[in-house]
């Protein structure tokens, strides 16, 4: 896939890759990866996309995979969603007067719903898998107050415990691929991010109601690393009169690389067409 990195506004490189059907195409997504992941995993989502004749735009965040960035941090979450409008607005240039989709998986699908909620007039729909809608309620207390503290003093301290085997999926390649890969990050997530997700769950949830674009909001039923009730507040708050809200049986946190998923991508394409 062609690559067009680009630089944030606070000099970062970040790694972005774009793929392009035969001929015109019906419309333009952005793709929007998880957390201690980077889009080279998401290779098989790209092809059904892009054979069902989407063009699909992709980046790897500030501090993930192949992007610059102390690994797996941030100062704040909302430099993930200017960065990604610095991308936004690239592939807007690149494909002027096409619809424009977002797809975003996880701590993807939190910053596509903050992107979305910022830049909803610029959007034509958004899809979300595994949003982390009520990440602060998942969290005990005692927990939250401790990162608070520690936010301040060491911000950048692995803290929280990394997800086990069988979370992501029930097919175990896929954690057999996660830990063979370079890319990805296996250490306990830094206590700045941690606070700063939770800071943006909260954002996210307070202006939900501001939604009114067509939304497609997925989640695996056994999903044990991310609550699927955010996903049904998602599904309740926002205003839109054209949403879908989709659990899928059985299936744990990555629907896209789950037992089954050739479905969940044929799902989202068909939803996909329909509002082309």
């Amino acid at each position: 896939m062609p690559s067009d990195n680009f630089q944030t506004k606070d000099g970062l490189t970040l790694y972005t890759e774009y793929a392009l059907p035969q001929g015109d195409p019906k419309a333009v997504i952005l793709l929007v990866h998880g957390y201690g992941e980077h889009s080279g995993r998401y290779q098989h989502v790209i092809a059904r996309l892009v054979s069902g004749g989407y063009a699909v735009y992709t980046l790897d965040h500030r501090g993930h995979g192949k992007s610059e960035g102390v690994r797996a941090y941030c100062d704040y979450m909302g430099q993930f969603v200017e960065d990604l409008k610095v991308y936004f607005d690239h592939m807007k240039a690149a494909q002027p007067g096409k619809k424009r989709f977002v797809l975003g998986h996880s701590m993807g699908a939190l910053i596509s719903l903050s992107f979305t909620e910022r830049y909803q007039s610029e959007i034509d729909a958004l899809a979300i898998s595994g949003a982390p809608v009520n990440a602060d309620a998942n969290v005990s207390p005692a927990l939250v107050w401790v990162g608070k503290v520690l936010t301040r003093l060491t911000p950048k301290l692995h803290l929280l415990p990394a997800s086990g085997p069988g979370i992501l999926s029930r097919d175990p390649e896929i954690d057999i691929a996660w830990d063979n890969d370079p890319l990805t990050n296996k250490k306990p997530m830094r206590v700045r991010l941690g606070v700063e997700l939770n800071n943006m769950a909260r954002d996210v949830r307070d202006h939900l109601a501001d939604l009114r674009l067509p939304i497609l909001i997925m989640h695996g039923s056994e999903d044990k690393l991310v609550n699927p009730s955010g996903s049904q507040l998602a599904y309740d708050k926002v205003s839109s009169t054209d949403k879908t809200l989709k659990l899928y049986p059985g299936m744990r946190h990555e629907i896209m690389n789950e037992i089954g998923k050739e479905a969940v991508l044929d799902e989202i394409v068909t939803w996909l067409d329909q509002h082309v």
